[in-house]
Formats: structure tokens, sequence, C-alpha cells
């Protein structure tokens, strides 16, 4: 009896570990605009670096444990490439377009609106996976639409407007982040490490042309910067975040990571001083409740 009392109190021990990994990981990728700021570097540059040198921080990594770890994972992608190359053309462009957007208008507006990317998947799910929609998630859809229409509703619909640029580059970027836990279903049988390293080397590939042609500059940048989001950021959140996900449920971690945008709001006021409108945080709270009611439906 008092071993089996024991066992439970080590249990709950590691779970709570895992809760804390979990919070700990969305914390730190609440910064993430802060650091990309400070970086000075536009998206497809930061982006660039971020894929490249996380990719082979996670090789180095890896390959330091395991002297035959790159060998197994070709051996586990191969069979599955093309599904790699269009996750690794989504994370590109998914962080290409996110940081883009952060240059042109709040940190707050552009994460609330990077979260409608949980509604865009399960509007993926629906057409492309033939998941049933209910009438309670038509709702919440309709929803997290609504809380993008009265942030949008504040800007001119006009090119020559910052805030309508950033906020159109935010919802591309949602988008984007939104087709990699869809195409993740296909390659649910490889490690996640294995699938984070071939997602950020495929990114690095795919930007690669566009460097090559001068589309990217990395003359202002701010090397300090840059070197904390791709170790902390990148690779330390994304192996904490991994671990944490060994001993949490799934869907206790994606509530969990909400703390990413209510943080990244608070970062943002205290390093900038950027004081959300009133319909930015009216609208922004209805994206984040439908996606968190979509969440917490899924587990019935």
């Amino acid at each position: 009896m008092i071993k089996n009392s024991r066992l439970r109190g080590t249990c709950k021990k590691i779970k709570v570990s895992g809760r804390v990994k979990i919070v700990t990981s969305a914390l730190i990728w609440g910064s993430v605009g802060i650091f990309a700021r400070f970086s000075r570097l536009d998206g497809l540059s930061l982006t660039f670096l971020r894929v490249s040198l996380g990719s082979l921080a996670f090789l180095m990594i890896f390959s330091f444990q395991d002297k035959t770890w790159i060998k197994t994972v070709f051996q586990k992608i191969r069979l599955k490439f093309w599904w790699i190359l269009l996750l690794g053309v989504a994370l590109a462009l998914n962080w290409v377009f996110l940081f883009t957007a952060l240059l042109y208008t709040q940190i707050a507006k552009v994460i609330l609106i990077y979260y409608m990317a949980p509604i865009f998947a399960t509007l993926m799910s629906i057409k492309f996976l033939n998941e049933r929609i209910t009438t309670f998630r038509a709702f919440l859809i309709g929803l997290a639409f609504f809380g993008a229409f009265l942030m949008v509703s504040e800007a001119k619909f006009e090119l020559g407007d910052r805030d309508f640029v950033g906020m159109s580059f935010a919802f591309l970027g949602a988008i984007f982040y939104a087709m990699i836990p869809t195409l993740g279903r296909f390659l649910k049988n490889i490690e996640s490490e294995v699938l984070t390293f071939a997602q950020l080397a495929v990114a690095s590939v795919v930007l690669l042309p566009l460097v090559g042609m001068g589309k990217a500059s990395f003359s202002n940048a701010i090397w300090w910067a840059v070197v904390i989001l791709v170790l902390v950021h990148t690779v330390f959140a994304l192996l904490n975040y991994m671990s944490g996900l060994k001993d949490v449920e799934v869907n206790e971690a994606a509530l969990l990571s909400y703390l990413d945008p209510l943080s990244a709001i608070i970062y943002a006021f205290l390093v900038f001083g950027e004081i959300p409108s009133f319909r930015t945080l009216i609208g922004g709270g209805l994206i984040l409740l439908a996606s968190v009611l979509d969440i917490i439906k899924g587990e019935e």
C-alpha cells in the first residue's frame, strides 16, 4: 500500500514537472516578438537564420549523443519525403510572414491574429481530412472570425496603412501555421525530435534560393538577439516542450500554450510601451476563447 502511494506521488511529481516545462516554453515563445524586433532583420533574413542555425544546433546535439543519428533521420523521413517537404515550406512561410508582420504593427495585434491558426486548422481538417463540423464548432469558427473582424476594423483597408499590412501578414502566417498540425497527422510515426530537425532543415533549403538571390540581408543584424532566438526560443524551448509532452496530455499542453499570446502582450507593454486598444483586446479575446473552447470540446 505504501509503495503504491509513493508511486502515485512520483507520477504526480512527474506530471507537474511536465506542466512546468510546457509553461516555461510558452513564456519563452511569448517573447519571440521582442527579440525579433531587437534583431533589426526583415522577416526572410531572420527566418533563414532561425531555421538554418536551429537545424545545425539540433544536428550537433543529437549527433553528439548518437553518431548514427543523422543516418537514422534519413531512413525515417525518406518514405515521407513529400509530406516533410510540405511541412518545411509551411514552417518557413509561417515564420517569414510572422516576423514581417511584427515590423508593421503592434505585437499584440500580430500574435492575437496569429492565434487564428487553430481555427484555420479546424477548417482544413473539415476540408481535407473529412472531419465532421458540429453546430458548436461552426459557432466557434464564426466567433473567431468576428473577433478578427473587430481587430482589423481599426485599420484602413489600404496597402499604405501599416496596421492593415501587418495584420494581413499575420493572417497569412496563421494560415501556414495551421498547415503544420494538419500535415503532421500524416507523420505520426516519426519521433518529434526527428520531425523538428527535418522541418528546420527543409525550411533552410527552401529559403536558400531567395537568400542566394540577395533577397535577404544580414548587415544590420544584432547578433545577440539572433543567437537568443535560435538557442533559446528554437532549440531549448522546442526540446523542453517536447520533453514536457511526454508527461502531459496534448490537449492540456495546448491549453497551457496559450500563455504564449498572453505573455506576449505583457512583454510588449513592458518593453515597448505598446498598449492594445479596446477592440484589439476584445477581438483577440474572442479569438483565444474560440480556440480554447475548441480544444476543451475536443477532449470530450
